[in-house]
Formats: C-alpha cells, structure tokens, sequence
C-alpha cells in the first residue's frame, strides 16, 4: 500500500509540472509574470522541504502566470533581495533569521508587497518555540519574532499545538465574494491534517473553515479555519494550515488556494481566467457554532 501510495504522488507530482495549469484550462498568461520567491530550506522532521518546496515552484510556474525562485538559505537576505518580487511564500521552520532579514521582510509587506503562509509555519522558533517531536516535547524557548504572529494574524498556545489524525474532509468557502474565492465551487475536499485551536487576531479575516473530528477522535467537533487573510501595513498575507505534505499539496482545492492566494497577494486581485482546480463536490458541509 505505501508503494502504491508513492507511485501515486510520483504521478501527481509529474503531471502538475508538466502539463501547466493554464493550459489545461485555457487561461492566458499576463504580460508580465508575478514574480514570487519561496522561503524555505529549514524544516521540522515531519515536514521535509526538499520534495514539496520544488513542487509549490512547479505548481506556479506551470500555469504561466509566475516567475518563482526557491531561496533555500534566508538568512543574510536583504532589502536589496526582496525588491526584485512581488510576493512572498512562507514555508520555512527552523531558526530565526536574524534582525537584517525579518526587518526586511516585515518592510516588504508594510510598503504594500505580499506573502503566503503554509501549514507548518503556524508553530516553532518564530513563536518562541521549540521541540515537538516523540523525543523532544513542545516547550517555549528563545525570543520569538515579535512581528511574525501579526503578520500570520494567529497565535497557537502551546497546549493547543496539534489535530486529530489526518483524514479527507471538506473545506468550506465562507466568504465567496472574496477575489481568492469568487467563482469557485463553495467547497472542495482535503486529505490532510486540519489544524485546530488556532487562535486568530481581530484582524484576521477567515475565507474557509472546515469541520473537525469529533471529541472523542481527539478533535474538536467544531470548525476550525483553513484559510485565512490579514493585512500588514500596505501588505496582504494569505494563510493556510493546508499542505501537509505531496499528497496533501496535490489536492485540486489546495493547487486552487496556492494560486489564486498567490496573486491575491501579491496584487490584490484575481484575474478572470484564473484556473479552476477543484471540482464541485456532494460531500456534505457541515457548520457549527464555536
């Protein structure tokens, strides 16, 4: 089953870089691309970067409407580095990148820029936080980014770091006037992990929500965001805890937030003909009170 399992993400991963997106559904490419630079090259043990960092790239590039770099060492990265895009896209754990890099980065987003927060970006060093693995427990340590959790528009209590087991659920749009949003249909199906107890700033503007496992399945039974947005400064950031890993990041409703959350971000709105990824779904949404 776990050969099987491989040989299937080996597929997906292969189809979406070399069929680009536009093409499948018709879309033009702008006349001059976004340019888009990924954050990564540090991660925690149950998110390795080196196969799904190069995945989001091919994601974007194939649909003709990005130009995309992978920056696998953050730190030392300037002002100066940073002026060369447009938007930002956080997938990055590990340690803190020093006062020149995320000074940098939150100046980007106030003078107008953008970035898009993935998953496993919720937690760690950043918050002042370390730990997390069967060897290792969660606890606070070191000083976190002071900044970081406005920019995410979140804090997660320690406690309160963690999901239920990872299942396919359905994502709900809540917001359908949104340009993230417009025109897509109101759910779409994950298999993933739904992160839950986040706690949101005031700001935070949440577009999908999805409903947890029961209680007793060590969930919550209530919903919980899956994508959200918040401004910081002039700046537009896009977070989801969806993108858990290949599997997960090859969820058509997963390539559709990556997209669109992408352009959103960095100029505000969605082209019309943007691609649509994800097909209309039966599964019920279900919706409670928190």
């Amino acid at each position: 089953m776990k050969k099987l399992t491989y040989q299937c993400l080996l597929v997906v991963f292969l189809t979406v870089l070399c069929h680009p997106l536009s093409a499948q559904q018709g879309a033009t490419a702008p006349a001059k691309k976004i340019r888009v630079l990924i954050l990564t090259g540090s991660s925690d043990w149950s998110h390795p970067w080196q196969g799904t960092a190069p995945f989001l790239q091919g994601a974007l590039i194939n649909t003709g409407r990005f130009d995309v770099k992978l920056e696998e060492e953050v730190v030392g990265i300037t002002a100066a580095t940073l002026a060369n895009y447009d938007v930002l896209i956080n997938y990055y754990y590990g340690p803190r990148w020093g006062e020149v890099t995320e000074h940098a980065v939150e100046e980007f987003l106030k003078s107008g820029h953008g970035m898009v927060g993935i998953h496993g970006v919720t937690y760690g060093p950043f918050f002042g936080q370390a730990g997390g693995s069967a060897k290792e427990p969660r606890r606070m340590e070191g000083e976190p980014w002071a900044a970081y959790s406005d920019m995410l528009g979140m804090t997660w209590t320690i406690d309160n770091i963690g999901h239920a087991k990872r299942h396919v659920f359905v994502v709900q749009w809540t917001d359908q006037e949104h340009p993230l949003s417009h025109g897509l249909p109101p759910t779409f199906v994950a298999n993933d992990e739904l992160y839950h107890k986040i706690e949101l700033k005031p700001n935070a503007h949440v577009l999908a929500t999805a409903r947890d496992l029961p209680v007793a399945e060590k969930g919550t039974g209530k919903d919980e965001p899956v994508v959200w947005t918040v401004p910081y400064g002039q700046g537009r950031v896009v977070m989801t805890v969806l993108g858990h890993d290949l599997l997960a990041m090859s969820q058509p409703g997963f390539l559709d937030v990556l997209v669109r959350g992408t352009e959103w971000a960095a100029t505000g709105s969605v082209e019309s003909g943007t691609p649509v990824m994800a097909p209309p779904t039966s599964l019920p949404a279900t919706s409670s009170s928190h």
